[in-house]
C-alpha cells in the first residue's frame, strides 16, 4: 500500500481559499483550518478492503492517555497504543466523536457537536490527529472517525445564530401525533418549545436539535464537513443515526425516502476519492474504485429494515452495523439454540443486494446489550466462543475496545459499558496462552490467513442439532472452512454429514486450522466427526482449496 499527496486544489478549497461553487453565507464553504490540521495523506486502499477489515471501536475518553496523564484518553495515548492493536491482528480504528461537544463531564459521549471542525480539546491538538492518522497509515492500518450528521447541540453557533430557523426543524404550534422515531412517546417528546415556536429533537432531549435536510445549504455543509475530514487522511467514517435524518409526518420519522436520497449523496463525496486517480473526481468514474468506506448505525433489532441502508449495493452504504448480531448471539450461547444466528446470517444472506457487507459485533457503547464480561458472568469459555461467532461471522468483525480481555460493562447505564481500558488485564493475559486476549489473536489470525473465512455461508446440520452444536461453512473460490462450536458445557463429538454438498471432496483430506490435537477430525465419506470438542469449544478445519497453512492452536485448555 502507498501513500498519495493531495492535489493544490483539494488543499487550497480545505483552507477555504477557492469557492466552493455554492451561493450562500460563508459558513457554506469549507472554513478556515481551525483545528490546525492540514490535508493527509491518502491510503491507496483496494477495492472492497473493508470485506478484509478487523475493526477495532476505541471510546476515545477510555482508552489510553498521553503523557500529561490527566485520566481522559486521547489521541496520542491511541498512537502509544499501536503496537498493542496491531499485536492483536486489528487492522482498522474507528474513533468515537472527537469534536467539539456540548457535555464535558463523566459520560461525555461527542454526539452533540458545536463545531464540526474543531477537535475536542481534551482529546489534543490538529496536529495530534495528524501524527495519529499518519502513525495508523504508516503500519497498513485504517482509521474512522464518527459523523453526526442528524443534529447538533442547541449550543452550536448554527442554532444560535442566524440560522436557527431555515437549518433545523421548526414548527410554530405543537404537532399532534408524533412521537419517538423508534415508537414510544409523544409529540412533546420530540418537540420543544423556544420563544413561543418548537424545534425536532429525534432524541428527545432539549439539547440536541435535528438538522433540516430539506434546506440545500445544510445538505451542502455537511458534505462540506464530511469532504473536510476525509481530505485529512481518514480512510471512512461511522455515519450515526442514519435511520432519521428526514421525517414527513407522524410515524413518518424514520426510514424517510428523503434520507436514502440525502445518504446517496453522502455516497457520492465518498466516491470523488477513487483509486487511481487524484481528487476531487465530483462526476466519478465507474474504471476507478472508492478507496473510502462509510458504515450506518441503522439501529434496528429487525434485520429486515436494515436491507435498505444498502441502497442497491453500491449507492448507500458500505456495511452497517448489525444490530441484530449481540442479541442472536446471546440467545446462542445462552439459550442455547444456534438457529438463533444462523437464521439471521441466512437471512442477510438471502435478502440484502449484492455487494452488501455487514458488521458484526458482540457488543458496543450504546445501552444495548452488557459487555460479554458481565453477560456470561465472566465464563472464559463462553466469552471466548462468543467473540469467535462475531470474529468468523459472515460480516466484517468489530471489536468494542476491552472485551478482548473481558472488560465487564452491565447494559442499564451508559457510563457502565464506557469503563477505562483494562490494562492491567492486557498484561496478565499477554503469557497465558489459552486466555481470551490469545484466543481473540488466534481467531483474528486465521480470519486472515484463509479467503473463506471472509467469503461465503452457509449453514450445516449436525447429528446432535441446534440446541447442542453450531456448525457452518465458510468459502472463497476453491476453498472450504468448516466452524463447529459446542453450545454445552460438556465435551461433545459432532459429526456433519452434508459437506459434499459444499464443494468438500468426499474423502478427502482435512486439517485443523484452531483447536484439536492436529489429528483427531477425520472425513470418513461424507461424513465429518469432530471429536472430543470441549465444553463450549470452537474448532476451525480446513477442508477444501489446497492451501492449508498450519495449525494455529489447539483446544482451549
Amino acid at each position: 500500500m502507498r501513500l498519495k499527496p493531495l492535489i493544490l486544489v483539494s488543499t487550497l478549497l480545505c483552507q477555504g481559499l477557492v469557492s466552493t461553487g455554492v451561493a450562500g453565507p460563508a459558513l457554506l464553504q469549507s472554513p478556515a483550518d481551525a483545528s490546525g490540521i492540514g490535508p493527509g495523506q491518502q491510503m491507496e486502499n483496494p477495492p472492497r478492503w473493508y470485506d478484509d477489515a478487523v475493526i477495532y471501536l476505541i471510546w476515545v475518553r477510555a482508552f489510553a492517555g498521553g503523557a500529561d496523564h490527566d485520566g481522559v484518553g486521547n489521541l496520542s495515548g491511541i498512537q502509544d497504543r499501536l503496537d498493542y492493536l496491531q499485536s492483536l491482528g486489528v487492522n482498522t480504528l474507528w474513533l468515537s466523536p472527537i469534536f467539539q461537544c456540548a457535555y464535558h463531564g463523566p459520560n461525555m459521549h461527542g454526539y452533540d457537536t458545536t463545531d464540526y471542525y474543531a477537535l475536542n480539546e481534551l482529546f489534543g491538538t490538529g496536529a495530534d490527529l495528524k501524527r495519529l492518522i499518519d502513525a495508523v497509515h504508516a503500519r497498513g492500518m485504517r482509521i474512522l472517525f464518527d459523523f453526526v450528521p442528524n443534529h447538533t447541540s442547541t449550543s452550536h453557533p448554527w442554532f444560535t445564530g442566524v440560522h436557527q430557523k431555515s437549518w433545523y426543524v421548526w414548527k410554530q404550534d405543537l404537532p399532534d401525533g408524533w412521537g419517538l422515531p423508534w415508537g414510544g412517546g409523544g409529540s412533546e417528546d420530540v418537540w420543544k418549545e423556544m420563544d413561543g415556536s418548537y424545534f425536532y429533537t429525534a432524541f428527545g432531549t432539549g439539547s440536541l436539535a435535528d438538522l433540516n435536510y430539506d434546506n440545500p445549504e445544510v445538505r451542502r455543509a455537511m458534505q462540506d464537513v464530511e469532504r473536510y475530514w476525509l481530505d485529512r487522511g481518514f480512510d471512512g467514517m461511522r455515519v450515526d443515526a442514519a435511520r432519521y435524518l428526514c421525517e414527513t409526518g407522524p410515524h413518518k420519522a424514520a426510514d424517510q425516502p428523503a434520507t436514502h436520497a440525502r445518504l446517496r449523496e453522502f455516497r457520492a463525496v465518498l466516491d470523488e476519492y477513487q483509486q487511481g486517480g487524484n481528487h476531487p473526481h465530483p462526476a466519478g468514474d465507474p474504471a476507478k474504485v472508492s478507496t473510502k468506506m462509510m458504515m450506518a448505525e441503522a439501529w434496528s433489532f429487525d434485520a429486515t429494515g436494515v436491507g435498505p441502508y444498502y441502497g442497491n449495493g453500491s449507492d448507500e452504504f458500505n456495511l452497517c452495523l448489525d444490530f441484530s448480531c449481540p442479541p442472536a448471539i446471546a440467545e446462542t450461547l445462552k439459550t442455547p439454540d444456534a438457529t438463533r444466528i444462523t437464521r439471521l446470517w441466512e437471512y442477510e444472506r438471502d435478502h440484502y443486494p449484492a455487494g452488501f457487507r455487514t458488521a458484526s459485533f458482540d457488543s458496543n457503547h450504546d445501552n444495548l446489550i452488557s459487555r460479554p464480561g458481565t453477560q456470561y458472568g465472566g465464563n472464559r469459555n463462553q466469552i471466548i466462543l462468543a467473540e469467535a461467532l462475531n470474529l468468523l461471522s459472515p460480516g466484517t468483525p468489530v471489536i468494542y475496545y476491552g472485551n478482548e480481555v473481558g472488560m465487564t460493562g452491565k447494559r442499564g447505564e451508559d457510563l457502565d459499558l464506557r469503563q477505562p481500558m483494562d490494562w492491567a488485564a492486557v498484561t496478565a493475559q499477554t503469557p497465558q496462552p489459552d486466555s481470551i486476549l490469545n484466543w481473540c489473536k488466534y481467531l483474528i489470525k486465521a480470519r486472515g490467513a484463509y479467503p473463506a473465512l471472509r467469503g461465503g455461508y452457509a449453514t450445516l446440520a449436525t447429528d446432535l442439532g441446534p440446541a447442542k452444536a453450531l456448525a457452518y461453512v465458510r468459502d472463497a473460490g476453491a476453498e472450504r472452512v468448516v466452524v463447529v462450536a459446542n453450545l454445552t458445557s460438556a465435551a461433545e463429538t459432532v459429526t456433519i454429514t452434508d459437506l459434499t454438498r459444499h464443494g468438500v471432496a468426499a474423502g478427502g483430506t482435512v486439517h485443523t486450522i484452531i483447536g484439536g490435537t492436529g489429528n483427531n477430525e477425520t472425513l470418513n465419506g461424507t461424513r465429518l466427526a469432530v471429536t472430543e470438542l470441549p465444553p463450549y469449544g470452537i474448532r476451525v478445519i480446513y477442508a477444501a482449496g489446497g492451501a492449508f497453512k498450519g495449525p494455529i492452536h489447539g483446544d482451549r485448555q
